[in-house]
């Protein structure tokens, strides 16, 4: 785990169980751009994980060649 990663995972412990969390994931790599888009509602459960119990896919627009 990086020191970014334990950063944010305190901040959201911070924000405790009742926030409600709006998150945008996705995949992507230099050479391919973006993959796949989500968004949904993220919860912080007991054991420090994260679920979303609703997300939607979202289009990735075709990468732009230069």
């Amino acid at each position: 785990m990086t020191e970014e990663y334990l950063g944010l995972h305190e901040a959201f412990e911070e924000l405790g169980a009742s926030t409600r969390l709006f998150c945008v994931f996705f995949t992507a790599d230099a050479e391919n751009g973006i993959h796949a888009i989500h968004w949904g509602d993220a919860h912080l459960e007991p054991d420090r994980t994260f679920t979303w119990p609703y997300k939607e896919q979202l289009p990735v627009a075709p990468a732009q060649i230069e």
